[in-house]
């Protein structure tokens, strides 16, 4: 089973999506048009509490606007890091019988040292060593618009 899994960004203060986050749903839309995932998980929980609505959410309503079936997404709302989401969507893809997993973030993220998405990921996947990962971010499909 192929999961994709969508990290989030902090929301504005109006609940409104960063551009950071709007780039990663993007590339998200692009994994759902060339790859067909059997699930998404979209990963972020309610970083800013001004916002009153978790990341995930604003998420998943941001994909069901833009075409992807609403029972193929799964919320993971209470991760508030980047180590969080790896934590908290592990696990959830292992549930769902993920047999490779395709993480969505932006390439600024991809950057950081300590904190990077891969690592973190990685690492959450050792005892799952069954499950392929694989990282993408908007940079990876520019040429496919």
């Amino acid at each position: 089973m192929l999961v994709a899994i969508i990290l989030g960004n902090r929301l504005n203060d109006d609940g409104s999506m960063t551009q950071i986050l709007r780039s990663r749903l993007e590339t998200a839309l692009t994994i759902e048009r060339l790859f067909s995932p059997d699930k998404i998980i979209v990963s972020g929980g309610v970083a800013n509490p001004v916002a009153g609505t978790s990341e995930a959410h604003v998420m998943c309503e941001y994909l069901v606007a833009n075409g992807v079936a609403r029972e193929k997404i799964v919320q993971e709302d209470k991760s508030l890091t980047t180590k969080q989401n790896a934590e908290f969507s592990v696990p959830m893809a292992v549930c769902l019988g993920a047999t490779e997993i395709l993480l969505s973030t932006s390439t600024e993220h991809m950057s950081r040292r300590y904190l990077n998405p891969m690592r973190l990921f990685a690492k959450q996947l050792k005892r799952h060593s069954q499950i392929k990962l694989s990282v993408f971010s908007q940079t990876v499909f520019d040429g496919e618009r």
